[in-house]
């Protein structure tokens, strides 16, 4: 064959084109395994992140096994529907809510996970509430937001500000926790209000939205487990 030839070139092109396609396809095939242990070890981190433990990724499933006692899942009422709260995906699933009970240094939490949209893109984070539905800790991540701005949403000055508030208020009403600009009430952790980040008013916006529409589904169990 004539490799000066239009059908020569065309023919090892498309020759190429399949072999690499074939490549990827194989590489992708052979790495998903891998790919998706990272990705439920990382959910792991982040849920032992929410209540102080930090491990690193392939430690998370020991981790885990030692400080979850329980799962469950509930429906948009409050009901109990199952237990296989880990497999749960809430960006996926929109009808059912998971939560992980956990045990530390001899006390109880309960970890809600949260997910919502930011400036640019979705946003997420893990609750930690202690019985007496006080916020102990909490983790947060996203997408997209914008560097130094709402990117700092991950970051443990910001995060240090949600532990302590009280996500009911005095009524017994579920206020989650708001992220309010040029907040005022300084050490206050009755209210649920925290100081938003300078300069990413809307994905701090997004934070406040996500925790009041995350936390809701929640209210029944949590009043049910109040001490």
């Amino acid at each position: 064959m004539n490799r000066e030839s239009n059908s020569y070139t065309f023919l090892f092109a498309t020759v190429m084109v399949v072999v690499v396609a074939t490549a990827l396809a194989f590489a992708a095939t052979t790495l998903k395994p891998a790919q998706d242990a990272n990705i439920q070890n990382e959910k792991r981190q982040y849920i032992l992140k929410s209540f102080g433990v930090n491990v690193a990724r392939d430690s998370s499933v020991l981790a885990y096994r030692k400080y979850i006692k329980a799962e469950y899942v509930f429906d948009a009422n409050g009901n109990e529907i199952g237990k296989d709260a880990f497999n749960i995906d809430i960006a996926v699933t929109k009808d059912k809510f998971p939560v992980f009970v956990t045990e530390k240094d001899g006390k109880k939490f309960y970890v809600i996970p949260v997910r919502g949209v930011g400036l640019w893109d979705a946003i997420w984070g893990y609750v930690s509430i202690n019985e007496q539905l006080i916020v102990d800790g909490i983790v947060f991540d996203h997408k997209a937001e914008t560097p130094g701005l709402g990117a700092e949403i991950r970051e443990d000055f910001f995060t240090q500000r949600f532990i302590g508030e009280s996500i009911f208020d005095k009524n017994d009403v579920l206020q989650a926790v708001k992220v309010v600009k040029g907040y005022t009430g300084g050490e206050n952790k009755e209210d649920g209000q925290v100081d938003a980040i300078s300069g990413a008013t809307l994905t701090c916006n997004g934070v406040t939205n996500m925790l009041a529409a995350g936390l809701k589904p929640y209210e029944k169990f949590l009043k049910s487990n109040k001490k």
